[in-house]
């Protein structure tokens, strides 16, 4: 009688251990299927959704650029009309127009269901620099934008960089602004060239006033107080007309008419 009990109680441990194992990988089945009918819809879902008309790309509106045309954009980021807009790749179109030497940074937004929007910061070019044996456009530091070609042909200052002055550069937009708010009659805007030297600071060649000005940089703020001080005795007298050459450094003044030079603080 315990023997047959044994029997019984084992078979149906065995029933019931063979029906969990079954309805188990029954449940693994129906999920793993499950997971192969949602991927296979999602995908045909993608590719119906990437091939269909209703989302082709009709509009492409570009914003920001100045140098670059809008033909110089769309070949750049490899974009045309009637390109589905789900399956073009956002990032690779950024990255393609950050290559270009221009473009400072670029977002791109798609507008559903057919329009995209390019917004385009580019590289403002504010000297000209001699880079090797070629001319190229600099940006307010000095740093490099591309080479200077007949295409959007920009006449700007030429910028020369002495050995041993190359820190200066960054400092440069700020020099130049305090030099361009201190009541000068003239701006660096109007400048020939820009020169940095250790010996001459920041010398600034003014082609319509045929006039040199250099400024040391050490002690900036009381150099161009003096200078200001000195132009503004000059043309009281009505003598700045007269004047080729100014030099402001260790709180002195160098006035040269072409002819004569003296120290004039």
């Amino acid at each position: 009688m315990q023997k047959r009990y044994r029997r019984l109680l084992s078979n149906f441990v065995h029933a019931k251990g063979t029906s969990l194992l079954l309805s188990w990988a029954i449940t693994l089945f129906t999920g793993a299927a499950f997971i192969v009918i949602i991927s296979v819809g999602l995908l045909f879902s993608y590719r119906f959704i990437t091939n269909s008309t209703f989302f082709a790309v009709q509009k492409i509106q570009i914003s920001g650029n100045v140098r670059l045309e809008q033909e110089d954009v769309l070949s750049l980021a490899h974009l045309k009309s009637g390109d589905n807009s789900i399956a073009v790749n956002i990032s690779e179109i950024e990255y393609q127009l950050l290559r270009s030497p221009w473009v400072e940074n670029v977002s791109v937004k798609r507008q559903l269901p057919g329009n995209l929007a390019i917004t385009i910061e580019e590289r403002e070019p504010r000297y000209w620099m001699r880079q090797e044996n070629r001319i190229i456009y600099a940006d307010e530091k000095g740093n490099p934008i591309d080479y200077v070609g007949t295409y959007k042909f920009a006449s700007l200052p030429f910028l020369s960089v002495d050995a041993g002055t190359e820190h200066l550069l960054q400092r440069l937009p700020q020099l130049l602004a305090e030099l361009d708010s201190s009541r000068l009659p003239v701006s660096s805007q109007n400048a020939a060239w820009i020169k940095l030297s250790l010996s001459g600071g920041i010398t600034l060649f003014l082609e319509s006033e045929n006039i040199l000005l250099s400024v040391g940089v050490d002690n900036w703020a009381s150099n161009l107080r003096h200078l200001v001080a000195t132009i503004d005795d000059l043309k009281r007298r009505s003598e700045f007309v007269n004047v080729r050459s100014i030099k402001a450094e260790d709180r002195n003044v160098w006035v040269n008419t072409g002819t004569t030079s003296k120290l004039a603080s």
